[in-house]
């Protein structure tokens, strides 16, 4: 097998071109090189991004947060940029594995990947990424977090002749803020039983918009649409929160997992991640509330 360790995006997509189909795009590797030794790819080429300068660092570019798509989810979480405006971007990067894992592993790496359950594909949902995204053929195109997934641990994006360049999320005004939960078997290192995120726009006491989304109960980080639009124009109530969270079930389809829990536990327990994952936006913003 041959590997390049790719400088640009440039040159990394310059390689993927010379592989003719047959190259796979790495960062971390930390789950495709798991992949290759259990027999699901077999490319002639790995192309490294790792050191990539243009798909590095974060930065704040007019009113948008540059996130380049090689950046570890260490960096992220420990970023004072991401950690202002959105710590629970941090804190889902944070929990994702152990710090080896972290340290090698990436949040676009963790929504390509497309495991339903992800954790920083799970925070960083509901502030509406969006994923600048560039071909060996030349071509540059955008897709929101939803259009990146394609079935349960599919990615829309051809790793063997595209990539993702970075990650770009709006500045919050200082009426939206976010926030992240996750229920985990004690001490695991393994995925969540459940997770949470959410981000809302609050004028007055009263929900503008809100964002919810949650797993595993569907193909990536599943939207609880209809709890979002009955959120409209009440108030951030601990009433209206546990109601929302009640809600979030109908947009839910959580399975029975024999290491993570059976789908009625799952049913019961996600009504109050989302009833806390709302809880902790109403905290940021000072609301009066009783938990």
């Amino acid at each position: 097998m041959k590997f390049v360790n790719a400088k640009s995006a440039a040159e990394a997509l310059s390689a993927l071109s010379a592989a003719g189909g047959k190259g796979m795009l790495i960062a971390g590797g930390t789950d495709v090189m798991v992949d290759i030794e259990a027999g699901k790819h077999n490319p002639e080429m790995l192309v490294d991004v790792t050191a990539a300068k243009d798909m590095l660092g974060i930065r704040i570019e007019g009113d948008e947060i540059v996130i380049g798509a090689a950046t570890t989810l260490t960096d992220i979480s420990t970023n004072p940029i991401i950690k202002k405006y959105y710590p629970s971007l941090s804190k889902g990067s944070g929990v994702v594995g152990s710090h080896l894992i972290r340290n090698l592993g990436t949040l676009t790496g963790n929504v390509v990947t497309a495991q339903p359950a992800a954790d920083a594909a799970m925070a960083v949902a509901p502030l509406d990424p969006t994923f600048v995204i560039l071909s060996a053929d030349g071509t540059t195109t955008t897709k929101k977090m939803g259009e990146m997934y394609a079935g349960f641990g599919k990615s829309t994006l051809d790793t063997s002749k595209e990539l993702v360049k970075e990650i770009r999320l709006a500045i919050p005004a200082d009426d939206e803020k976010a926030s992240f939960v996750r229920l985990e078997l004690r001490k695991s290192l393994s995925l969540p039983m459940l997770n949470c995120a959410a981000m809302a726009k609050v004028v007055d006491g009263k929900v503008v918009w809100a964002r919810i989304t949650m797993a595993p109960v569907g193909v990536g980080p599943v939207r609880a649409t209809q709890a979002e639009e009955w959120l409209a124009g009440k108030e951030l109530s601990l009433e209206n929160m546990a109601e929302a969270g009640r809600m979030a079930l109908l947009d839910a389809k959580p399975r029975s997992n024999p290491l993570r829990g059976s789908k009625e536990y799952r049913e019961h327990a996600l009504p109050i991640l989302v009833r806390r994952a709302l809880e902790g936006i109403a905290k940021q913003l000072g609301l009066p509330y009783e938990a």
